[in-house]
């Protein structure tokens, strides 16, 4: 808590007044007085308030909706969303029961897209050096998801996935906490394979 006493000694010397050299005021005061006088038209303006007729109101609301609905419509057409249902199921990766490769230890695991509307999906990860022609994926015969079976060696693998040009998490993996290419990314575990 301070002390009261040195609490007002401050008080005290900041209630006295500042020194202001007289040259100082007096070019202050000869500046207000070569200032136009106050004509009442400023505060006429404050006052003032936008009016709009109703069919005025209502037509310029038709437009911002119109304008709105039309440059969403552009993004996106410009940039292939995948729907929100897609991406809940994204994906599914898990090392394939009975498809475990003896040789070095490697497991398969097999990646799922789901992503019907996407034209071209591939893998990157640290496994292949993050380059998307190295491991393009195949569609399903019903044509909504996206498959591949990779050889993995035991341990940490950090990937995503290319849809039409654009990095994607899988939602339905953990999350890497190191995203790279700012670009947040998966991380699936794999276990030795059994002998």
């Amino acid at each position: 808590m301070p002390d009261p006493v040195a609490v007002e000694r401050i008080a005290e010397v900041l209630r006295e007044p500042v020194p202001v050299r007289a040259e100082w005021r007096a070019g202050l005061l000869r500046g207000v007085g070569h200032l136009p006088a106050p004509t009442g038209r400023g505060e006429e303006r404050r006052e003032r308030r936008w009016q709009l007729r109703p069919l005025t109101a209502i037509a310029a609301g038709l437009v911002c909706a119109v304008a709105g609905a039309v440059v969403a419509t552009l993004a996106m057409q410009g940039r292939r969303v995948v729907s929100q249902d897609a991406l809940t199921s994204l994906t599914a990766t898990m090392p394939l029961p009975g498809e475990m490769a003896a040789a070095g230890g490697r497991s398969t695991v097999r990646f799922v897209l789901v992503a019907p509307y996407a034209s071209r999906v591939s893998l990157v990860g640290d496994f292949n050096g993050w380059n998307p022609s190295t491991m393009p994926m195949r569609r399903s015969t019903d044509g909504r998801a996206w498959l591949l079976d990779v050889s993995l060696a035991p341990g940490r693998h950090v990937y995503s996935f290319v849809v039409d040009g654009d990095l994607a998490p899988d939602p339905a993996a953990p999350r890497a906490g190191d995203d790279d290419f700012g670009v947040p990314s998966s991380v699936v575990l794999v276990n030795r394979a059994k002998t």
